[in-house]
């Protein structure tokens, strides 16, 4: 696992250099269409735009995202049993400290992690996607964020995501400038210069244009790697790969419903769909889809992920390196993603496990680590628990009656000293 953090981090700095050299191209050229000697000012421009865009993303970018996704946190004593699985998967994975818990009041069932490294991250999880899966389906989910966590992946994209936003930003200018007449001014002044200064323009205008959709193809293809790999920490933290694929099967089935009925969702900017476990860009249920990742997709196959973990479910021990094997043949491609000394590693025991129906749960439903505190609690639990959560930091105000009724009364009633249970008529909460 070590090997495994320390290749992924030499790797993540091979593309970050690269990626800056493409910036650093990028800037010149952008410079060079501006005005006649303008390329070293159009390096320290974008090297700027990329320095702030970092700067904001390290200091508050998980922050922003989580207001612009209008998630709100949730601790121990107001959703316990949600912080509870969060725990047991930071335990599993060997986390210092267990990232923040939110939650996301959304029909669209998914999940991400944020944070600039594991002291500072977040997972958030939609109400929806409580509401459908067993807890062993949730530890599973939780576990797969926690491993991009673990694996250093939310710095890292962070990092590809600000240069491609820098790139397309220099793009987005220099475009705009040509198309209000900048290109036609710029031939002008400089028509004594020839033929040199036409092909630098003609391949300026290139590289900028270009640079842009090369920056988005490397971060996406990064992002489709990243998902692999956290599948595979996943299944390994839980030792349960049948329970994620489960997990994955539910929600890419209810994306594409939701899509065949024109009602596809995002619980996050376009910008940071990325993040997602689960593309909101699957197809309708019917709709013939490619087992080969488009070059534009944010996420790989969801078909080729649940086979995978299915394989190795499928086993009585698994290790990432039959991970590695299940990924050679059902995708016909080299696990490369993986170093020699994490294939090596000891496989752990396969947990029996079967789908549980409608939310509840399968065997095993304790709360804690090998059925600690908290009873058993279904989908519908997690999700009622969290809402109530969310609805006391809103204001709301919850009452319990005694014939098991929850009466919640919404800020403008909260003032209220007592109400009548509208089930049994008894006035609760006087």
């Amino acid at each position: 696992m070590f090997e495994l953090i320390h290749r992924n981090r030499r790797r993540s700095a091979l593309l970050v250099v690269a990626m800056t050299l493409l910036l650093v191209v990028v800037g010149f050229f952008a410079g060079e269409l501006l005005g006649s000697g303008g390329g070293p000012l159009g390096i320290l421009l974008a090297l700027a735009a990329m320095g702030g865009l970092f700067a904001v993303s390290w200091f508050a970018g998980d922050k922003v995202l989580l207001a612009a996704s209008k998630a709100r946190p949730v601790d121990g004593a107001s959703a316990p049993q949600l912080v509870n699985v969060v725990e047991e998967m930071s335990i599993a994975a060997g986390l210092a400290k267990p990232p923040r818990v939110y939650v996301i009041e959304s029909n669209a069932p998914n999940a991400f992690a944020t944070g600039r490294d594991p002291e500072h991250a977040t997972v958030a999880i939609t109400d929806r996607l409580l509401s459908m899966l067993s807890r062993e389906e949730l530890q599973a989910v939780i576990a797969h964020e926690i491993g991009h966590i673990k694996h250093r992946d939310i710095l890292y994209m962070t990092l590809l995501s600000v240069m491609a936003g820098s790139i397309a930003l220099l793009s987005d200018v220099l475009m705009r400038w040509f198309w209000w007449g900048g290109g036609r001014r710029r031939s002008r002044t400089s028509s004594d210069s020839g033929q040199a200064e036409l092909a630098l323009l003609v391949v300026g205008f290139l590289v900028v244009v270009f640079g842009a959709l090369v920056a988005r193809l490397i971060y996406l293809a990064a992002s489709r790697t990243r998902e692999y790999m956290a599948d595979a920490g996943a299944a390994v933290f839980t030792r349960n790969p049948l329970a994620l694929a489960s997990a994955l099967e539910k929600l890419g089935g209810e994306q594409q419903r939701a899509a065949a009925g024109g009602q596809a969702a995002t619980p996050v900017p376009p910008s940071a769909q990325a993040m997602l476990i689960v593309s909101p860009a699957l197809k309708a249920a019917g709709k013939k889809r490619s087992s080969r990742p488009s070059l534009f997709a944010t996420h790989p196959p969801l078909d080729q992920r649940i086979e995978i973990l299915r394989l190795i479910g499928g086993q009585p021990s698994f290790s990432y390196g039959d991970y590695a094997g299940a990924f050679d043949r059902v995708t016909g491609k080299r696990a490369s993603f993986f170093p020699g000394t994490a294939l090596d590693e000891v496989p752990v025991e396969t947990m029996a496990w079967a789908p549980a129906e409608d939310g509840a749960l399968a065997e095993g439903g304790k709360g804690g680590a090998g059925g600690r505190a908290g009873g058993e609690c279904s989908g519908a639990e997690l999700r009622r628990e969290a809402l109530d959560s969310l609805r006391r930091d809103a204001g709301w105000r919850l009452y319990d009656c005694p014939c098991g009724a929850r009466l919640k009364l919404p800020g403008e009633l909260a003032g209220e000293r007592s109400v009548a249970c509208p089930r049994c008529g008894q006035v609760a909460g006087a």
